[in-house]
C-alpha cells in the first residue's frame, strides 16, 4: 500500500459585523493559492499548505477543487475523510454545514454521491448512515438519541466502529441529507450549555457505501465517507480528565504522527473516544482531507497560529489507504469453520480449557456481527430503528419530527424556539443569580437605615457620625440603584426573549393532532405540551411577581428612608393611599376566587381528557385482546401442523436411522467379503509366481 499524506486546505473566514461594530481587525490573509499568513504582534507567521482560500471564497469553490476528486475515490473502494479542524468560533460549522443561502460541504458531498451512483448503471449500491456526537468522552447517537450503552469495538468487516450506534439506510440524496439535519437539530437542541458544547463536542456522521455488479458473482466493494466536526483545538482550562482527553486527545495524536521531535513514538489513539474513531483517518486506511477553518479577528491570532501550527502536522501525516473489498460471505464462512473446530475440540476435551471458550465465545460475537452486514439484515434493522426513532426525538423534544406532514420552515421554527427556551434558561439563571445579589445588599441597607433611626432617637447627635452613616446609607442606596438597573435589564432582556418565543410559537402553527402514529404517542406528546405550557405560565406569573416584589421593596426602602428623615405626609396623600389600600383589599380576593375557579375548570377538564384517554385505551386493549385470539387460533393452527410435521420427520428420521444401520451392517459384511477376496487374489498370485508366470488350470488352495 503506498503512503499518502493528509491534505491540508486553509479557509479564512470574514470577519462578522459584532467584530467590526467592536472594532475588531483582520490580522490573517490567505496569499497566493497555498500559504496563509498571520501578522500580529509585531511579527508575520507564514504557513505552507495544499490550498489556501480568502474571506471571498465560496464553500462551493473549495469543494470543487479538493473535495469531489476524493469522493471519485471514495466510490472506487477507498475510505475518505472531510475534517473540518480549527478553533472555536473559527467558522467550522459553516463550511462544513452551511447556512440557507450557501450550502456547505457535508450537503454538497451528499447530492454529488448520489449523482455519481447514478451514472453507474451496471452496479447496485447500499448507502447506510450513522451520526455520533462525543462530549467529554460520552457519546449520544444524533440519529436515534436512545440511552442504551455504547462502545468502541474493532471487528473484521466494519474495523472501529461503535457497537450501539443506529445504521439507517437512506436510498436517495433527499433521505440522507435528512438524516445529516436532524443529527445536527439533535445535536444543538440536546446541548445543556451551548457554549460549552460548541467548544467541546465532536460530531461524526459517516456514509458507508457498498457496490456490487448487478447479476454477477464478482465481489463488490465497501467504503466509508466520514464527515468529522471536531471540536474547538483551543486550549482548555479545565481539570476533569474526560474534558481534556476529548479536547486534547486529536491534538496529542496529530503532535505524535506529525511533530518531528516525537515521531516514532507511542501515538495515543487510545486515550480518547474521538481519536479511537479517526484512527484509520490519522495514520490509517483512509484519504484524508483536513479542512482548516482559520479565524482572521485580531484578538484570536494565538489560537490561530496555534491551529496553523497543528494543521503543519497533520501535512506530515502518512496514511496507507487500500481498497476496501466486500468479502463478508466468506469472512461468515471462516468464522463458522473455525467455531465448529473449536466447538468440536471443546466437545472432545475431557475438561473444556476456558481460554478456548473464551475465544469461540468472541468468534461468536463476531460472526453475529458478521451477519448483520448483509444488505437485507442492514434493511431490517434500519426499519426497526425507524420506530425507535420517532420515540427517542419525541421523547427529546423534537416533536416536530415526528409529523409527516410538517414543512421545513415549521421545523427551523420549532428549531428556534427551543433554542430560545435554552437562551431563556440561562437568563434566568442569571436573573436569580442577580436577584439574590440585590435582596442581600436590601438587608444591608435596611439594617443601615435601623442603626440611623436608633441613633437619631438616641439623642446623641454628632455631625461627623451623623454624616458616615448617611454617607454609607447613600452608598448602599447607588449599590442597590445599579444592581437593580441590571436585575432590569436581565429581565427585560428575558422578556425579549419570551416574546420572541411566543412570536415564533405563533409563526410555527405546530399541530399535534397531525401526528401519525399509536395512541399512546400522541397522548404522550400532548400531555409534554400541556405541561409545557404551565410551566412557561408558572413561570411568567413568578416573574411578574418578583417584578411587583421587587417594585414594593424599593418603596417600602424610600419610605423607610423618608420616615428617618422626618418627611411628614399630608392629608390629601393620606387619602390617597387610604383609597389605594381599599381598592387593593377588594380586588385580593376577586382574584383570588379567579384563580381558584380557573384551577377548577383545569381540574375539570384535565379529568374529562384522563377519562377519553382511559375510554380510548380500553377501546385499544378489547381491540388488542381481540387480535390476540385472532393470533391464537392461528398459533394453535400452527402448532397443529408443526405437530404433524413434527411426527412426519420423526417417522423419517426413524426410517433414515434404521437405513443407516442397514448400510453400517451391510458395509461390514462387504469389508469382510473384501478382505477374504483380497486374500484369495494374494494367493493366486503366489501360485502364480511360482510357476512362472504360467497361469494352471486350476489351482490347488493347499499348493
Amino acid at each position: 500500500m503506498p503512503s499518502e499524506n493528509v491534505n491540508v486546505v486553509g479557509r479564512v473566514r470574514p470577519l462578522t459585523t459584532e467584530e467590526v461594530d467592536k472594532g475588531g481587525k483582520s490580522v490573517v490573509k490567505a496569499t497566493g493559492r497555498d500559504k496563509i499568513v498571520v501578522e500580529a504582534a509585531g511579527k508575520e507567521l507564514s504557513v505552507s499548505l495544499d490550498g489556501a482560500y480568502g474571506p471571498d471564497a465560496k464553500n462551493t469553490q473549495v469543494f470543487q477543487e479538493k473535495c469531489d476528486t476524493l469522493l471519485q475515490r471514495a466510490l472506487d473502494g477507498y475510505n475518505v475523510t472531510f475534517m473540518a479542524f480549527g478553533a472555536t468560533g473559527s467558522g467550522k460549522s459553516y463550511l462544513m454545514a452551511g447556512n440557507d443561502q450557501e450550502l456547505g460541504i457535508a450537503p454538497m458531498v451528499i447530492q454529488q454521491l448520489f449523482q455519481h451512483l447514478r451514472q453507474r448503471s451496471n452496479k447496485e449500491f447500499m448507502v447506510t448512515a450513522s451520526f455520533v456526537e462525543i462530549l467529554d468522552e460520552k457519546m449520544t447517537d444524533l440519529l436515534n438519541p436512545h440511552n442504551n450503552p455504547m462502545a468502541v469495538r474493532q471487528h473484521v468487516i466494519k474495523g472501529i466502529f461503535v457497537d450501539g450506534l443506529s445504521e439507517m439506510v437512506a436510498r436517495t440524496a433527499e433521505e440522507l441529507s435528512q438524516l445529516y439535519e436532524q443529527g445536527r437539530r439533535a445535536r444543538r437542541i440536546g446541548a445543556t450549555d451551548i457554549k460549552a458544547h460548541r467548544a467541546r463536542a465532536h460530531a461524526l456522521f459517516t456514509i458507508t457505501v457498498e457496490q456490487k455488479e448487478r447479476q454477477s458473482s464478482k465481489v463488490g466493494v465497501r467504503s466509508n465517507i466520514l464527515l468529522a466536526e471536531l471540536a474547538g483545538c483551543e486550549a482548555t482550562d479545565s481539570t476533569d480528565p474526560k474534558v481534556l482527553a476529548g479536547t486534547q486527545g486529536v491534538l496529542n495524536v496529530l503532535r505524535a504522527l506529525g511533530d518531528s521531535k516525537q515521531k516514532g513514538g507511542h501515538v495515543p489513539y487510545r486515550e480518547s473516544v474521538v481519536t479511537r474513531l479517526l484512527q484509520d483517518s490519522l495514520g490509517g486506511n483512509a484519504i484524508t482531507l483536513m479542512l482548516l477553518s482559520v479565524s482572521p479577528l485580531d484578538k484570536a491570532y494565538q489560537t490561530s497560529q496555534s491551529a496553523l501550527q497543528y494543521g503543519q502536522f497533520a501535512r506530515a501525516v502518512k496514511n496507507h489507504a487500500r481498497m476496501n473489498v466486500d468479502d463478508t460471505q466468506d469472512i461468515i464462512a471462516e468464522l463458522r469453520q473455525d467455531i465448529s473446530k473449536l466447538r468440536d475440540k471443546v466437545a472432545g476435551a475431557p475438561e473444556p480449557n476456558r481460554d478456548d471458550v473464551a475465544k469461540m465465545e468472541d468468534l461468536v460475537s463476531d460472526l453475529q456481527l458478521a451477519k448483520k452486514q448483509t444488505w437485507e439484515e442492514k434493511e431490517r434493522l434500519s426499519a426497526q430503528f425507524e420506530d425507535q426513532r420517532k420515540v427517542n426525538l419525541a421523547n427529546r423534544g423534537i416533536l416536530e419530527w415526528v409529523m409527516d406532514s410538517m414543512k421545513k420552515g415549521s421545523r427551523e421554527m420549532q428549531e428556534k424556539i427551543l433554542l430560545l427556551q435554552k437562551e431563556r434558561d440561562q437568563l434566568s439563571v442569571q436573573y436569580k443569580e442577580k436577584r439574590q445579589v440585590v435582596d442581600e445588599l436590601k438587608e444591608e441597607l435596611q439594617r443601615r437605615i435601623n442603626d440611623y433611626t436608633k441613633f437619631t432617637e438616641s439623642g446623641k447627635k454628632s455631625e461627623s457620625e451623623t454624616k458616615k452613616l448617611v454617607t454609607t446609607i447613600h452608598d448602599l442606596k447607588e449599590r442597590v440603584k445599579r444592581e437593580t438597573e441590571i436585575l432590569k435589564k436581565i429581565k427585560e432582556t428575558l422578556r425579549d426573549v419570551q416574546d420572541r418565543q411566543q412570536k415564533e410559537r405563533q409563526n410555527a402553527n405546530t399541530q399535534i393532532t397531525a401526528i401519525k402514529g399509536n395512541a399512546e404517542m400522541r397522548q404522550k406528546v400532548e400531555l409534554e405540551e400541556r405541561k409545557r405550557l404551565e410551566m412557561e405560565h408558572k413561570l411568567r406569573v413568578e416573574e411578574e411577581m418578583d417584578k411587583a416584589k421587587l417594585d414594593m421593596e424599593n418603596e417600602l426602602a424610600e419610605i423607610q428612608m423618608r420616615e428617618a428623615e422626618g418627611y411628614q405626609y399630608s392629608t390629601k396623600e393620606g387619602a390617597a393611599l387610604e383609597k389605594t389600600l381599599v381598592e387593593l383589599k377588594v380586588d385580593k380576593p376577586v382574584v383570588t376566587m379567579k384563580i381558584q375557579t380557573l384551577q377548577q375548570e383545569k381540574e375539570h377538564l384535565s379529568g374529562e381528557l384522563e377519562e377519553v384517554y382511559r375510554m380510548h385505551h380500553e377501546q385499544l386493549e378489547l381491540q388488542q385482546l381481540q387480535h390476540y385470539q385472532t393470533f391464537r387460533s392461528y398459533r394453535e393452527m400452527f402448532e397443529e401442523q408443526k405437530a404433524a410435521i413434527d411426527q412426519r420427520y420423526r417417522k423419517l428420521l426413524e426410517d433414515c436411522i434404521q437405513d443407516a444401520v442397514f448400510l453400517s451392517s451391510r458395509n461390514s459384511d462387504l469389508t469382510t467379503e473384501n478382505q477374504s477376496l483380497k486374500q484369495q487374489i494374494a494367493e493366486m498370485k503366489d501360485v502364480v509366481t511360482r510357476l512362472g508366470g504360467k497361469i494352471p488350470s486350476t489351482i490347488d488352495p493347499s499348493a
